[in-house]
């Protein structure tokens, strides 16, 4: 089977350090996956010639492109890997935030892909990710409105109940079909979502307004609280609209790090708050020493990782 990695980012220096630390830990630690091509992809200009240089030269094979940024929320860029990786160049393609680290070999992510039992495959959302949305059901009808009934087969099963699929897309794998039937609508659903709560919140920040919100004398029209997670939701809401057959990934391959058997790190910004434009530089050491003594698995194993990647390529 042919698979390809895709990784959107920004091209400046912070971002780079942590596509250069996540394409280390995946050329390290990645097992069966370890050598399959990485496709880095870069919003409105590409990186510049020495970080192509040294990417090449260490982590080869590796492409480059260079994408239009999306605009509505920072995550929204994301969606770009639906287009700039060709989908005839792959059977699956995987994609990873740029702020994961491969800890241990995930060969057997991508089975349910293999066995034809799934198209798209991503971690459930959690908490914060699942109660952002104040009524996923008027959106599922809203958007998918063919495919809404109570039995749908287009429900995913968890905890021995159906729901209608909601995921956290750090880390997600498709195949092909399903990548061409969920990229317009993903962006587009985001894009209105987006200007549907941009207006709300406008609105609901106006000083009476906000006085009869807080009073409980009207009520709020969002669909969504807050907006980061927008682009989840529309992603999730293409999948149902175009029937394509989805699965939850195990949390091991995106977990924050409380989980000992954890294969892909999600190191957000919120959980890990290193300076990434200064983590290979001499200044890291004291974190790091800080992180290698932390009672937090996946602060003591990216402590490790960036240990290993200095004393290969000392900058």
């Amino acid at each position: 089977m042919r698979v390809k990695l895709g990784i959107v980012a920004e091209a400046n220096e912070k971002f780079l350090n942590q596509v250069k630390l996540l394409i280390y830990s995946f050329r390290e630690n990645g097992g069966l996956h370890k050598d399959i091509p990485v496709v880095l992809i870069t919003n409105d200009k590409p990186i510049s010639e020495k970080d192509r240089n040294f990417l090449e030269k260490n982590f080869a094979p590796i492409e480059f492109e260079t994408m239009p940024r999306l605009g509505a929320i920072p995550h929204t860029s994301k969606l770009n890997v639906f287009y700039a990786v060709d989908p005839d160049s792959y059977d699956a393609l995987i994609f990873m935030d740029c702020d994961t680290v491969v800890i241990k070999p995930f060969d057997e992510m991508l089975d349910p892909i293999k066995n034809e039992s799934a198209e798209f495959l991503c971690r459930r959302g959690g908490k914060s990710d699942i109660e952002s949305f104040v009524d996923f059901d008027s959106l599922v009808k809203e958007y998918c409105g063919n495919n809404f009934n109570i039995d749908s087969p287009f429900k995913v099963l968890f905890d021995g109940k159906k729901e209608w699929p909601m995921f956290n897309t750090g880390v997600f794998a498709v195949t092909p079909d399903a990548a061409k039937k969920i990229r317009d609508d993903s962006i587009n659903i985001t894009y209105k979502i987006f200007n549907e709560w941009r207006i709300r919140n406008i609105i609901e920040k106006i000083p009476l307004a906000s006085l009869l919100y807080k009073m409980n004398i009207l009520k709020s029209k969002k669909k969504v609280i807050p907006s980061w997670p927008i682009e989840q939701g529309a992603v999730a809401l293409s999948c149902i609209k175009s029937g394509v057959k989805v699965k939850y990934l195990d949390e091991v391959y995106n977990s924050w790090g409380n989980l000992e058997d954890l294969k892909i790190l999600h190191c957000f910004k919120s959980a890990y708050k290193f300076d990434r434009k200064k983590m290979f530089l001499k200044e890291s050491d004291k974190w790091i020493k800080e992180y290698e003594e932390s009672d937090v698995y996946g602060k003591r194993v990216i402590a490790n990782i960036l240990k290993d990647y200095k004393s290969i390529y000392p900058e």
